[in-house]
């Protein structure tokens, strides 16, 4: 029976290509949809249950989003008076806080980020953002010469050797888990040291040649204790006259999730709109087929094939080259999937740590099982009207392809 299934899809070689083909362009776009979205939700999710501040202080005056500083690397020059930090002790409804300092590098060289990257100087003495992700030996703190890595680096050799920096040379001491943040894709090292660096580097000294950096922060992460309510902080802060404003981590969380639901249900839509084209599509070509097939089938159930044999001779006929079809799409997808994030990620602010083997695997299965399933639905009519026909009447009526 296999023989004869496959003998029976090479010998119609251009039937059988525009079926796989067809089944391939629906499964290709259902798991690239499928992964696109899975990414950005169990991103979002992920960012929800880790990230660890519930709120952030930025200087009062500026233009930066939330969802760049806490979804993407892109480098923000930031910055508002030390003394903030000490006002912001006084705010009622604080568990904790901890201020980080940005500076950005230029990088070039065989050692260096090799392009435009956040670095924060943060402070390990108050730090609670980094140290769920940080291994035992780093939890405690670095020095002025050592770094801390995102997962996006990939490099795990990284970790114990050298890395510079705008002519710098530090030691990478640690790499951080995955957090589906920007943090993935960010350089961390003392706070003092990246002020340093400020007044150290030619590219950066530019931007400093009126005021020192160390008097200044880029911003200060909160914990709210568990009776605060967020949007009377962020009204408190409002009040106090600091020179600072609040923005909520969930609130920014939950407008990206928003945004997403609303992009996936119109990519959704289209692919449905594309499955039912397929549908159609196969649904025909399996009846028209059924019909040139007659005298075919009439001659094989009059040699002993039953009826259920018959039935799965078309059903494996067109289940295998949906299958074929399943995989080919599949694996493109698969394929195109880091470069379609990588052009998706600053809309969507996606972090491709998510993206990792067990998700693609599972995608691709998805993939495949579609392809069965539309395989399956799509000749199943046309198997059973073939089946059913009378031998005598099939052979008469038909011709033999």
């Amino acid at each position: 029976m296999l023989m004869l299934i496959w003998n029976n899809i090479s010998r119609r070689r251009t039937q059988s290509v525009l079926t796989v083909t067809i089944t391939m362009l629906t499964v290709l776009v259902f798991v690239m949809v499928l992964g696109v979205f899975q990414t950005v939700n169990q991103g979002l999710a992920l960012s929800r249950e880790r990230l660890g501040a519930d709120a952030i202080l930025i200087p009062k005056y500026a233009s930066a989003e939330g969802d760049d500083l806490l979804f993407t690397a892109i480098p923000e020059n930031i910055y508002m008076p030390i003394e903030v930090v000490e006002e912001a002790k006084q705010l009622e409804g604080v568990a904790a806080m901890t201020p980080q300092f940005y500076c950005q590098t230029l990088a070039l060289g065989c050692c260096d980020p090799g392009e435009e990257a956040r670095i924060i100087g943060y402070d390990s003495a108050t730090d609670f953002i980094l140290r769920p992700y940080l291994d035992e030996g780093s939890r405690s703190g670095i020095n002025e010469e050592q770094l801390i890595i995102g997962h996006n680096f990939e490099d795990d050799d990284l970790v114990g050797y050298n890395y510079m920096i705008l002519g710098r040379i530090f030691k990478v001491v640690s790499m951080l888990q995955p957090t589906g943040t920007g943090m993935d894709s960010t350089i961390f090292m003392d706070w003092r040291t990246a002020q340093d660096m400020c007044l150290e580097s030619e590219v950066l000294r530019q931007d400093w040649t009126d005021k020192d950096p160390h008097d200044y922060i880029s911003v200060i992460m909160v914990k709210l204790a568990e009776d605060t309510d967020p949007q009377s902080f962020v009204k408190q802060v409002e009040q106090s006259g600091i020179e600072a404003k609040c923005l909520l981590t969930g609130d920014t969380i939950s407008a990206l999730q928003s945004q997403l639901e609303v992009t996936m249900q119109v990519m959704f839509a289209l692919w449905l709109a594309s499955l039912l084209i397929a549908v159609l599509s196969l649904v025909g070509r399996f009846n028209a087929l059924a019909k040139e097939r007659k005298k075919e089938i009439g001659l094989l159930r009059a040699i002993g094939l039953k009826k259920g044999q018959v039935f799965g001779l078309i059903i494996g006929e067109t289940c295998t080259m949906a299958l074929m079809g399943g995989f080919l799409g599949s694996g493109i997808a698969l394929v195109c999937m880091n470069p379609v994030i990588e052009m998706l990620k600053d809309a969507f602010k996606l972090s491709p740590s998510v993206w990792t083997t067990s998700l693609a695997m599972l995608c691709g299965l998805a993939g495949v099982a579609l392809a069965g399933v539309l395989g399956f639905a799509s000749a199943v009519s046309p198997a059973l009207k073939s089946a059913s026909m009378d031998p005598q009447a099939a052979i008469t009526q038909g011709e033999v392809n």
